[in-house]
């Protein structure tokens, strides 16, 4: 009888030793399987190269004007897609021998989809006044995978391949402070240095900013074009310590210092489907 309770009591506990190991097997074949899909990498080096290729293509095919060849290359449902085209053509007419170089590009691949960030630098001949012009920046592009291959789907930050896409203007605005005149000197010319460039306006030979004080007054000052899309103002501007100021005399008037003085430019294309956007410097007036 006690021989009999010792097989039975051993059975019993040799099966739950057995649903217990079971469980503990079938919890580590999940958890390894999790472990190797973790580290199955999304998408092959080879496609994230097909997508920099496809790339490249566009960017020559940019600096050669061919217009036709950047169609294919672009999807169609694309935000901007025509504003792009139409600006590859501008500057297939307004620009000669471009040359469109990138560097530091990093690229990130999904199965279907790329983002390659670079920055650029683009070099050109204006047909208009001869001069040789460069720009840079830095952009974002999204590459897409369709059945016909890789093609750019989207593009942020600033746009190397067409003026008229909008690149976002850079200002230039010194020295770093000035001295404004004395209240017995009158009007007195203090010399500025403003600078701005902006790639949609290439074949523009002026250029209008704002110069505003804190205090209220704003007089306009004309730069002109010193290369494509660069102009510059560098000499004297009329200043005037005063009870008042009155915007629009050609005079800019301090009412007391220690005070700021802004140079202001509305760039009304900067790009990336953003809105006019309005750049601003400024220096100190002691």
């Amino acid at each position: 009888m006690r021989k009999k309770l010792l097989t039975s009591s051993l059975c019993l506990l040799l099966l739950g030793l057995a649903g217990l190991i079971q469980p503990a097997s079938a919890a580590d074949d999940a958890a390894g399987e999790a472990k190797a899909a973790a580290a199955k990498p999304i998408a092959d080096l080879a496609e994230a190269q097909k997508a920099q290729l496809a790339l490249d293509e566009l960017i020559r095919a940019y600096e050669t004007g061919n217009v036709n060849l950047i169609r294919t290359r672009l999807d169609p449902a694309m935000i901007g897609y025509q504003r792009l085209i139409d600006g590859v053509a501008q500057d297939s007419n307004a620009l000669k021998q471009i040359r469109l170089h990138l560097f530091d590009t990093q690229v990130v691949a999904g199965p279907d989809v790329a983002v390659i960030q670079t920055n650029w630098e683009k070099r050109f001949l204006s047909v208009t006044s001869f001069q040789p012009g460069i720009f840079s920046g830095h952009s974002m592009f999204l590459m897409h995978r369709g059945k016909e291959g890789w093609r750019m789907a989207a593009v942020s930050g600033d746009n190397p391949f067409s003026s008229q896409s909008g690149v976002l203007g850079q200002i230039a605005f010194g020295p770093a402070a000035i001295l404004a005149p004395g209240p017995a000197a009158g009007v007195v010319g203090i010399p500025l240095q403003i600078a701005v460039t902006d790639p949609d306006l290439i074949g523009q030979s002026t250029l209008t900013v704002e110069l505003a004080t804190v205090q209220g007054d704003r007089e306009n000052v004309t730069l002109t074009a010193a290369g494509p899309g660069y102009f510059v103002f560098n000499g004297p501007v009329s200043m005037q310590r005063a009870v008042s100021n009155t915007p629009g005399d050609h005079i800019l008037q301090f009412i007391s210092v220690p005070t700021i003085l802004s140079v202001r430019y509305l760039d009304s294309n900067p790009g990336s489907n953003r809105p006019p956007s309005m750049l601003t410097r400024s220096i100190a007036v002691q």
